[in-house]
């Protein structure tokens, strides 16, 4: 079974672990990483590295589909937000040549990847979230009702996420950024949960993960913890999604007072998603058993409570002409 890591970049980890599973199950296969050029790091573990335009460009979806055809890729899954639903999109073309998307259905990536339309989904489904204001709302805030926070509607990795203390630094960054959408400001512990949902649209474990520190965008430290209230309640907000599949991403903040404010989710692999492999929730393992057997043996919470992880700077050096 070939499998292609679409916008693999620094995701050398994840690709190390699909190898570790591929010999682990004596299943023949190759690690393949697409990306843009020949710097990405995950290049360099993966069996094979192929070159893609950007997912802008009129011929991303047919380099693609060439490259599954050609190199008999079985399962495809991207690991950035900007294809996800244009991917979406073209699965029946994907289907066609025998790869399979480890992807959401189009409707659930449009959700996700419009924070408009996610704040949208949780109130309409009952999920607690942060209240969204418009301008005009916000410009009536009474100074007791400050900071909020404003952020890009369409936004990825953190780019953007600002706090707001005074009416003044809102129309700063009101004007500022791009596609701008302003919330109530939510304090508390945060926690990104990964939540596997098997390709008969199953649920079948979710790993919560407490950040305990975050660098450009994605959790540097953090900590796998066992609250079944967290597990629960990503369980209802995934259920409500339609048509998810694969490890669905889902972020919350866990107030003093126990409450839950849910404000984001990500249809993929997340940045900090070792942490639950490393805890005992082998996602990518079960990824496979149900591809070759329809069935897996996932389980809920057969995971290690209190697992850390502590991520660092590693390096993979290669020679010039190799990135050229």
């Amino acid at each position: 079974m070939n499998i292609l890591f679409n916008a693999a970049g620094r995701r050398v980890s994840l690709l190390r672990h699909f190898r570790k599973v591929l010999d682990e199950l004596h299943v023949e296969g190759e690690i393949i990483a697409a990306d843009l050029d020949y710097s990405a790091p995950a290049f360099y573990v993966a069996d094979r590295k192929l070159i893609i335009p950007r997912c802008s460009s009129p011929d991303y979806i047919q380099t693609l589909l060439d490259y599954c055809d050609k190199f008999s890729v079985g399962l495809l899954t991207s690991l950035i937000d900007t294809d996800l639903v244009l991917l979406a999109k073209h699965k029946a073309q994907f289907e066609a040549v025998g790869t399979k998307l480890l992807l959401c259905s189009e409707a659930s990536n449009k959700i996700c990847a419009d924070k408009q339309e996610t704040a949208k989904f949780f109130i309409d489904n009952d999920i607690p979230c942060p209240r969204v204001f418009s301008i005009q709302e916000a410009r009536t805030l009474s100074a007791v009702e400050y900071p909020i926070l404003i952020k890009p509607y369409d936004g990825s990795s953190g780019v953007g996420v600002t706090k707001i203390n005074t009416p003044d630094e809102l129309e700063f960054f009101f004007n500022y950024l791009k596609n701008p959408m302003i919330q109530e400001f939510i304090e508390g512990e945060e926690y990104t949960i990964d939540v596997y949902v098997d390709f008969g649209g199953n649920i079948r474990c979710a790993v919560p993960r407490k950040r305990l520190q975050v660098r450009g965008g994605e959790v540097s430290k953090g900590v796998a913890v066992k609250d079944e209230q967290i597990m629960k309640a990503a369980c209802d907000v995934v259920a409500a999604l339609p048509g998810a599949t694969g490890c669905v991403n889902v972020q919350c903040i866990k107030q003093s007072d126990g409450q839950l404010k849910f404000i984001e989710i990500n249809p993929r692999f997340g940045g900090g998603f070792p942490l639950s492999i490393h805890a005992g929730a082998d996602f990518p393992r079960w990824i496979i058993q149900d591809l070759i057997n329809g069935s897996s043996d996932a389980k809920m919470s057969d995971w290690m409570d209190g697992t850390v992880m502590l991520r660092f700077d590693d390096e993979i050096v290669v020679s010039q002409k190799d990135i050229s």
